[in-house]
């Protein structure tokens, strides 16, 4: 079980009296907003190391949010109707009213999810009036495959046995009904295609004009290399990281960290060549010659300082 070390701030939505807690650093006034959705049983607490090494960046205010049931949001009534449309529903109205602080200029938001968070992304960049200008995706691809979906059940078994949904829940910091909830077929209730290998995602972001990036691991079951392959076809421009021997989801490591916040730097533009970029080519644009001081500098040295280890 993680407990987050950020302070949990709340919000209270307007229609159902229900908390949503959530973690907030930066300049609350920045223009330049990057808002973090767990995944499937995650609280906020994954998104820590990169609250952490955002918290001293100017211009730059990172939220990271608890879907009910998970962390310190409220769990919904009886415990019980947990589904991928009240996350979307909640989000939206998070960012409506939080993020883009009603009567005050929209900022530029970007959205970063994990795996089911992910998904969520691509669902809130659909609608215009949330402004969503960029996505960041860790380890969801534009396809997810039946077996990958077995294959996320498979992985929560301890000792080769699933343990029981308040075994879980407790080790999990989520509630006994959101648990439950993921196991049901009902829990994906948003529309989507389908075939007999999997879910597709793709049409989500047709008329998404911002770039979008991914992260995965080189172990992931999930966003395997037949995804990674999908996303390079579809997407060429988008800029892929990936993370050696990490499984599903990728951790936050510094690297990713600082691939992040690389990424979220002014005008960001679709990375114009495939996903096989170098890192030369990520940081060619952060600096000019006999430029050595100010943040991106400083990232580009601390992210080839991390590299090294």
């Amino acid at each position: 079980m993680t407990i987050s070390l950020f302070p949990a701030q709340y919000f209270t939505l307007p229609t159902t009296e229900r908390r949503l807690a959530y973690s907030d650093v930066g300049d609350a006034n920045s223009q330049l907003v990057l808002l973090c959705l767990p995944g499937l049983l995650e609280t906020r607490a994954t998104f820590e190391p990169l609250l952490r090494a955002a918290k001293t960046i100017p211009d730059l205010r990172v939220i990271s949010l608890d879907h009910c049931g998970r962390g310190d949001s409220d769990p919904l009534p009886q415990d019980s109707g947990y589904a991928m449309s009240v996350y979307l529903q909640d989000s939206a109205e998070f960012v409506r009213q939080v993020v883009m602080r009603d009567g005050a200029p929209v900022p530029r938001i970007e959205v970063l999810g994990t795996s089911m968070g992910g998904i969520l992304a691509m669902y809130l960049a659909q609608d215009p009036q949330l402004q969503i200008k960029g996505l960041f995706l860790n380890d969801i691809g534009l396809s997810l495959n039946w077996m990958a979906i077995y294959g996320l059940y498979g992985s929560m078994k301890q000792g080769g046995r699933m343990p029981s949904a308040s075994v879980l829940a407790q080790q999990l910091r989520v509630s006994v009904g959101a648990v439950e909830a993921v196991q049901s077929s009902t829990h994906f209730d948003l529309p989507f295609k389908k075939d007999w290998k999997g879910m597709h995602f793709a049409q989500l972001l047709e008329a998404f004009s911002g770039p979008v990036r991914w992260v995965y691991g080189g172990e992931s079951g999930v966003c395997t290399q037949e995804q990674v392959s999908e996303i390079k076809r579809v997407l060429p421009g988008s800029a892929l990281f990936l993370v050696a021997g990490a499984v599903h989801p990728a951790p936050y490591t510094n690297a990713v960290c600082l691939f992040v916040l690389n990424a979220l730097k002014p005008a960001p533009t679709v990375h114009p060549k495939h996903a096989a970029f170098t890192q030369q080519d990520l940081w060619a644009q952060t600096t000019s010659p006999g430029q050595d001081q100010g943040f991106w500098p400083w990232l580009k040295r601390r992210y080839l300082s991390a590299k090294a280890k």
